[in-house]
């Protein structure tokens, strides 16, 4: 999210006459742009210890749902994204790992260590594990409770994901989903009679609840994931 935000910020469209028109980046400002954010939530949360995360070109996903993020590929990235990014890992501590998202990686991390750890990201799915997250399109910091994640995991599953490419359920949003589950129970259970209440399947809603979980320290051993699957713990308000 970071490199994207570099990148765009700093391209520069020139009009060198009424019919030509150009758009280039310079890539010293925008790695300049991006130190400055780094230097500033270092300054902010009092640490030198951070790492930055990437995400390589596929992930697990799109092994269970192949439109996986299929909206975002006429989408145009910004210029010299790929260059941006290769400079910033080369400058800064950071992490990328084949089939695992970026979300995910972050999630493992700050689930192992939930006390000494900080996940910054403006991605609004954060609110789906149990950390420390801060928000900084909001300059919002949050702790969230385990119960807490695993309702909004739920929320999640049925709203869908737009940006991410999965429906959930037909025409729910968060307001809907939340009376959804206030009617039908805040667990599993509830998730299924929800589907089932707009003739979808129970099958349909595992799908979205594993699109839309970000992996913990627990879902992943030996760089093998684990998919997330209801248990008793699901099925208790």
């Amino acid at each position: 999210m970071l490199a994207y935000r570099a990148a765009f910020s700093n391209e520069v469209e020139t009009k060198w006459n009424d019919n030509v028109w150009t758009l280039h980046t310079d890539v010293n400002a925008a790695l300049a742009y991006f130190d400055d954010f780094i230097t500033s939530l270092c300054k902010k949360f009092k640490t030198d210890a951070y790492q930055l995360v990437f995400s390589p070109r596929r992930n697990f996903r799109y092994e269970l749902f192949p439109n996986y993020k299929a909206n975002r590929s006429n989408k145009r990235k910004p210029l010299a994204l790929s260059g941006i990014i290769e400079q910033t890992r080369d400058r800064h501590p950071s992490l990328l790992e084949e089939g695992i998202e970026a979300d995910d990686l972050i999630g493992i991390r700050c689930t192992a260590d939930p006390e000494n750890s900080i996940a910054i990201s403006g991605d609004k799915d954060f609110a789906t594990l149990p950390i420390t997250w801060y928000n900084f399109l909001r300059d919002e910091l949050r702790t969230l409770t385990e119960e807490e994640a695993d309702h909004n995991h739920l929320t999640q599953t049925l709203m869908g994901d737009v940006v991410d490419g999965y429906a959930g359920l037909k025409g729910v949003g968060p307001k809907t989903a939340v009376k959804l589950l206030d009617k039908h129970g805040w667990d599993w259970d509830g998730v299924v009679k929800s589907y089932e209440s707009k003739e979808q399947t129970e099958e349909d809603a595992l799908l979205n609840a594993r699109l839309a979980y970000i992996l913990r320290n627990k879902d992943y051993t030996n760089q093998k994931v684990k998919l997330w699957t209801p248990t008793k713990q699901n099925n208790q308000k």
